[in-house]
């Protein structure tokens, strides 16, 4: 299995949060870079590599581009690499008017699942996201979405937003409930460096939340989410029966996949690559039918091992440990203590993260990690 990812960088607006590569207007660029993404599909070299079992156009604001210029995409995708029958092909998308309605042309292009960035159903906290539509607009284009003939749509919504009362959030859950997406992906809020965000807290204008206030709002949202039906898969990710990120899932496990566009990243045969962030870079080496690599690496040993932990610890599955790394663990008294406060179960030499441990995952990650290291191959 391989997937494929394109990188949209066009956004109508950077939000305050945001530190993607990402590009504000630029609309005289659009059919360029359309042109690029399908040059470079073509300068892969997909040999061995296809067809693509799932293809993800993410950004960025993919759904800005016209109908016509998503399929010039997905056809030469088709042609590059193949596309396989019964392919997950998922778009992200704006709920504003303007792109609702071009849902149904998006449908008939190809896509067969939509990712909506709703972030919230409170007016309140989208004005501080940044985010140019509101409430109403998410229900409108959740419904035509629908309407357009998706059976497959995905809500991302954002906790812990600096001074939202949990009223917000709570509201906004139920709100996501009462429209029954079959998959919902819900992220706590993080300052990253080089965002507004960050300036704002750096001269005292916006406090995050406190640590106690964010594990609150991923507790209860495991716990709400899970009694409605939801599968909590991934530790951000929750799925009806049958309705997992195809695509990220393959992330998380290691499934090869090829990155084309701005900044996007590929994974194949053990060596990941990364592509230049600068969009005139960009275009102008692909144009010249050079690769638009900016750097690569190929993880071997102990550092392939150690992504394979931390990734697959964060999925339900888990990750499958060899009888050396077992015995170690074992032997540690830390980890004795992390069984004991019951944030992760290893049985028959699999280990997984319980509720209470996804809270800790990326720590738990770390220290798995790091009891296991003296005692790797």
């Amino acid at each position: 299995m391989t997937g494929l990812y394109v990188h949209i960088p066009f956004c109508p607006q950077h939000c305050p949060y945001c530190a993607f590569a990402v590009l504000t207007g630029h609309r005289h660029l659009y059919g360029r870079y359309v042109d690029a993404v399908c040059r470079e599909l073509h300068l892969c070299g997909m040999a061995g590599l296809g067809p693509f079992h799932t293809v993800y156009m993410g950004g960025g604001t993919p759904s800005m581009l016209a109908p016509h210029e998503l399929e010039q995409i997905l056809n030469t995708a088709a042609l590059a690499g193949g596309i396989a029958a019964g392919a997950e092909v998922t778009l992200e998308a704006n709920p504003t008017t303007i792109e609702a309605e071009k849902f149904a042309d998006i449908r008939r292009a190809g896509f067969n699942r939509l990712s909506l960035g709703v972030q919230s159903f409170s007016d309140a906290d989208l004005k501080l996201l940044g985010r140019f539509h509101n409430a109403t607009e998410c229900d409108a284009a959740y419904r035509r979405a629908r309407r357009a003939g998706f059976g497959n749509i995905s809500i991302d919504l954002m906790f812990s937003v600096p001074g939202a009362p949990e009223a917000h959030w709570t509201r906004t859950i139920e709100h996501t409930l009462d429209l029954a997406p079959e998959h919902i992906s819900t992220y706590s809020l993080t300052i990253e460096e080089g965002t507004r965000f960050a300036q704002r807290r750096e001269k005292g204008d916006l406090t995050p939340v406190s640590e106690a206030e964010d594990e609150w709002g991923y507790a209860w949202t495991m716990e709400r989410l899970e009694r409605a039906g939801y599968m909590q898969y991934e530790v951000s990710n929750f799925a009806r029966q049958g309705y997992r990120s195809r695509h990220n899932w393959g992330y998380w496990t290691g499934v090869p996949y090829i990155g084309v566009g701005l900044s996007a990243h590929s994974y194949v045969h053990g060596q990941r690559q990364w592509n230049v962030r600068e969009v005139e870079t960009y275009l102008s080496l692909v144009e010249a039918n050079r690769r638009p690599y900016a750097g690569c690496e190929t993880l071997k040993g102990w550092e392939k091992r150690q992504e394979e932990l931390w990734l697959q610890l964060r999925t339900c599955d888990g990750v499958q440990l060899d009888r050396r790394e077992c015995q170690a663990l074992e032997r540690a008294e830390k980890f004795e203590a992390m069984r004991r406060s019951e944030w992760l179960c290893l049985d028959r030499q699999r280990l997984t993260l319980t509720r209470q441990g996804r809270m800790l995952a990326d720590t738990i990650g770390l220290e798995i990690a790091a009891l296991i290291e003296p005692h790797a191959g």
